[in-house]
């Protein structure tokens, strides 16, 4: 009997490390949303004015952004010091540097006329604009602030914070 229980012990001692060791699984936990775009350049760029004395030197943001998915980018508004607003989505190029005698000094991109919907792989340039009366949706946190909030292919509202935005050199206009 002294024999058998001393077995029995043996055992166990020797098992024991091989079932304390099994892991008991665990839910993975849910990755946040992955961003429709990547944020290539987020500047801010101050336009002079051609004339003395003229209009006021004006300050945009700029967001140059690629899209990285097939879905279209519905809307899209800014969140920022300057309040909630919407955004102009233009299909973007970035000037050669041969062309670049063409543009006033400052300007890296230019942007079509026409805006039909992003397609995968398209560079596109989102410059928060002035004005209009949209109201900020419920579904938008009031502590968010430098978010870019967009709509994509009938999807709820999206968020993707803009950590840094770089100031450019001032663009004089003729």
């Amino acid at each position: 009997m002294n024999r058998n229980l001393k077995l029995a012990v043996s055992i166990v001692m020797l098992c024991l490390p091989v079932f304390a060791g099994a892991k008991t699984k665990v839910k993975a936990k849910k990755a946040a949303p992955k961003a429709h775009f990547k944020l290539l350049e987020a500047y801010s760029q101050r336009t002079l004015p051609g004339v003395p004395g003229g209009a006021a030197p004006e300050v945009a943001n700029h967001f140059v952004i690629i899209w990285q998915t097939t879905g279209n980018l519905e809307t899209c508004f800014w969140r920022g010091d300057n309040g909630w607003m919407t955004c102009r989505i233009d299909k973007a190029h970035k000037i050669n540097p041969k062309d670049g005698r063409h543009y006033p000094p400052g300007v890296d991109y230019v942007m079509d006329e026409m805006y039909e919907g992003a397609k995968k792989g398209d560079t596109l340039m989102l410059t928060p604009v002035r004005g209009g009366k949209f109201a900020v949706p419920a579904e938008i946190p009031a502590t968010a602030y430098n978010t870019i909030f967009y709509k994509a292919g009938g999807s709820k509202w999206l968020s993707f914070p803009v950590k840094e935005i770089t100031k450019k050199k001032d663009v004089p206009m003729p």
